[in-house]
């Protein structure tokens, strides 16, 4: 019990990290991918798009809703809107830093959109959607941040009921670099998305470099 609760601890200390650390980059830099420590503007647009393809691949119903957890300033909605009619879907986006959180509420405030500040929801959606979700590790150590993605890997699938989407960035042996970036081996991400998930099927981009999308899909 004590070790549960100190393990509890440590994950709420580390997500009280990332949202400082992506509120403070949001005031810096504004609605912009560099707050959201993406690289450019081109590479994101490229996530995005194959997170797109696999939606579209997935057998979308004719309306479905939608919940981007890790949703930051919106970026994603943007790309959701460019390929599907507001007519089509309901999108509902999670992050743990208020600040870009208020400002989607601002500037996306439409009928069919809600944002909310936390992390894994507990409301259910056809698809669940994470880019770049997992990539922040600051003050875990390897083992922790396997756990915590493992662990939200499983809360997510929960309240998912047609498909999970997320990007993880790719390595031959895992690792956290000095700067917080989490890499992991993609075999072991989709022997434990295969074993204790559902089908798992991966989109990449010769452009992004070390890193693929993973779509695990309800039968």
């Amino acid at each position: 019990m004590t070790c549960r609760l100190g393990q509890m601890n440590r994950m709420r200390k580390f997500e009280k990290k990332v949202a400082d650390d992506y509120n403070f980059r949001f005031h810096k830099y504004g609605a912009q991918p560099k707050a959201s420590l993406w690289f450019s503007e081109q590479r994101q647009l490229l996530r995005f798009e194959l997170i797109i393809k696999c939606i579209k691949n997935s057998s979308a119903p004719s309306f479905f809703d939608l919940n981007d957890i890790g949703c930051g300033y919106g970026g994603f909605l943007k790309r959701l809107q460019a390929n599907f009619d507001k007519s089509q879907f309901c999108y509902r986006g999670f992050d743990l830093a208020s600040e870009p959180v208020e400002y989607c509420k601002r500037h996306f405030g439409q009928k069919g959109m809600s944002f909310f500040c936390g992390s894994i929801p507990s409301i259910h959606a056809d698809f669940n959607i994470m880019s770049g979700t997992f990539n922040y590790a600051p003050g875990l150590t390897l083992g922790a941040w396997k756990e915590y993605l493992f662990s939200s890997l499983n809360s997510t699938w929960s309240i998912t009921r047609h498909s999970m989407i997320f990007n993880l960035m790719i390595s031959e042996q895992a690792k956290i670099t000095p700067q917080s970036i989490s890499y992991i081996e993609k075999e072991a991400v989709i022997n434990f998305c295969q074993k204790n998930l559902g089908e798992t099927s991966t989109y990449f981009s010769s452009k992004l470099s070390k890193e693929i999308t993973f779509c695990v899909q309800k039968k």
